[in-house]
């Protein structure tokens, strides 16, 4: 199943692309969107953002806005996961609901297989800081990239923290600000792993 997109496509637009095409890899999302039919919208509840998912059981198509004929309207806070989002039109439409519910949220997998998938593509740019470590707090858990010796970079955190920093799902130098993850390591370097973060949630890593 094919996730297209409009040309010079805005933000949303692109991270909810990335979030599709990694949820499709599932065998049970990907034959659940294939049932799907009519239009989804997710709303910022914050800002003007807003993207229109359209299912057709072949192709799903995003494009900005909200579609004023939209069957689902998902309206959320996209900077905080813990505020709940209001739903319209489920009852009316539940299996394209849940599709677009489970489209926007992936699996996240083992931290290093997420990590594996994030250092083969980063290491290929030579502006990627290196050595680079990750440490699980509290076990003696810990995996190198990009070289032997001191690292360069070392972010230490637990394993679902890790996790969701190398698969795009939280950005690195926004949970170190947080102080969510820790840092050794200047912040320079921080600065130019999170671009690469960045690019891993837009799928374009």
């Amino acid at each position: 199943m094919r996730v297209e997109i409009e040309n010079n496509a805005v933000p949303i637009v692109r991270v909810v692309a990335a979030l599709a095409r990694r949820s499709l890899n599932q065998r049970s999302v990907e034959k659940l969107a294939r049932r799907a039919r009519g239009k989804a919208v997710l709303q910022s509840m914050t800002d003007p953002q807003a993207v229109t998912v359209h299912f057709d059981g072949e192709v799903i198509r995003l494009a900005r806005g909200s579609a004023p004929d939209a069957d689902v309207l998902i309206i959320a806070d996209l900077a905080d996961d813990s505020v709940k989002p209001t739903v319209t039109g489920a009852a009316r439409h539940p299996v394209l609901a849940l599709a677009m519910a489970k489209l926007l949220e992936p699996p996240v997998r083992e931290w290093r297989v997420e990590a594996e998938e994030f250092m083969a593509k980063a290491l290929a740019d030579a502006e990627c800081p290196r050595p680079l470590r990750l440490v699980v707090i509290g076990t003696t858990e810990s995996q190198q990239w990009g070289g032997e010796g001191e690292p360069r970079i070392e972010i230490h955190g637990s394993r679902e923290q890790l996790a969701a920093a190398m698969s795009g799902s939280t950005l690195v130098a926004e949970e170190v600000l947080h102080g969510n993850l820790k840092l050794v390591g200047s912040l320079c370097d921080l600065s130019i792993l999170t671009r690469f973060t960045i690019d891993q949630l837009f799928g374009e890593l």
